[in-house]
């Protein structure tokens, strides 16, 4: 069995090769060359290694630039994000599981997860000379993110063999889901203190979520569902720059069985400011519809894609809240301050602008009371 790495000093040649031969990737090749760096960009939730390689064969075709993803050296992580929300199986099943998602994913050359110890390295080719926009995507790289979701949506649509995924978070777990909305709704005081009476619509949300957190799930269950993402956001992406390179959907962390709409509304949300959005929501809903009855989506109607967009602006919105007590806040404004935008935009106001758009919270409050 391959050792799990806890620093990048314990990617040394030795590891690689035995990483790369169980993976079955490295054929007739060797490493005999290799050096491993902490990224100078941190993971959130787990620790991220860059690693340089030669091989004994120039001509090698395997990468000679890996990204790895180790357990989190930081205790507080694991205790309260990774061991609460199964984190590491989720992401480590699916590279095991899915070598075709449908949307375009890291290239995986050796993964390996203990529950017990909750060990980790997830070893993926370098995404370079692509690059993450992080919380500033031009509205472009938004539509091309959104692009690429009614072909991955339709592939799976419906489809049962999701259902037996212990790993994905499936729509009727009423566990799962409430207590994320217990920890959104404890969110609520933070909220309160960093946004005031701007974060009205989403506190009110938070509220009657948990209250009736049985009904909504419910609800869920009468929705059609299909593979989700589940954290499909500009930060979690790799486009195309000046130099080359592939857009490729990273992090998969947090894949549900659910509506499609979550994903498509999420990265609207985030990825455009409110003005965008506005002037570009209508044409962009049609044309994730449209694309989903091109790649056969049957018997789905624009008024359910609308109501899924609007559930899936809740999600949206109640993982925001999530996150503002799971998230160092310091680092997340100094990220935003960095690329000119504004934190409490992009974590919750926009959002919460689009929760006002779109009628969300009477929506959801109709659902409670039929």
């Amino acid at each position: 069995m391959v050792s799990y790495p806890a620093s990048a000093s314990d990617f040394d040649v030795d590891w690689m090769n035995a990483a790369l031969g169980a993976g079955g990737k490295l054929g007739k090749y060797k490493v005999v060359a290799c050096n491993a760096h902490d990224s100078d960009v941190p993971g959130q939730t787990a620790d991220i290694v860059k690693i340089d390689v030669e091989y004994d064969d120039p001509d090698c075709d395997l990468p000679h630039h890996f990204v790895a993803k180790i357990k989190a050296r930081n205790q507080m992580v694991i205790d309260q994000v990774i061991n609460v929300y199964d984190l590491y199986r989720r992401e480590a099943s699916f590279y095991k599981e899915f070598s075709d998602a449908g949307i375009a994913a890291p290239d995986c050359y050796y993964c390996a997860h203990d529950p017990e110890t909750q060990g980790l390295v997830i070893l993926m080719g370098d995404l370079a000379p692509a690059e993450s926009p992080s919380w500033a995507p031009t509205p472009e790289q938004t539509e091309l993110a959104l692009s690429q979701l009614a072909a991955f949506h339709a592939k799976w649509w419906n489809d049962p063999k999701l259902r037996s995924r212990d790993w994905m978070v499936q729509f009727d777990d009423v566990g799962f889901f409430t207590a994320a909305a217990t920890a959104a709704s404890m969110a609520i005081e933070k909220l309160e203190e960093h946004m005031g009476n701007e974060g009205a619509h989403t506190a009110e949300l938070s509220r009657t979520y948990i209250r009736h957190i049985d009904q909504v799930v419910a609800f869920y269950g009468t929705r059609p569902f299909t593979f989700v993402h589940g954290d499909y956001h500009p930060k979690q992406m790799f486009f195309p720059s000046e130099a080359g390179g592939r857009f490729a959907v990273i992090d998969w962390q947090f894949p549900f069985v659910g509506a499609g709409a979550w994903d498509f509304i999420r990265m609207m949300v985030l990825g455009l400011d409110v003005e965008t959005r506005r002037a570009r929501q209508e044409r962009l809903i049609a044309d994730y519809y449209d694309s989903l009855i091109e790649a056969g989506v049957e018997n789905y109607t624009r008024e359910d894609l609308d109501t899924d967009i609007k559930i899936g602006l809740m999600i949206n919105q109640m993982i925001m809240m999530v996150a503002l007590i799971d998230t160092d806040i310091s680092l997340v404004e100094k990220e935003c301050d960095a690329l000119g935008v504004d934190w409490k935009q992009v974590l919750i106001l926009r959002g919460e602008t689009a929760l006002r758009d779109l009628e969300v919270v009477d929506f959801v409050k109709s659902l409670v009371s039929a």
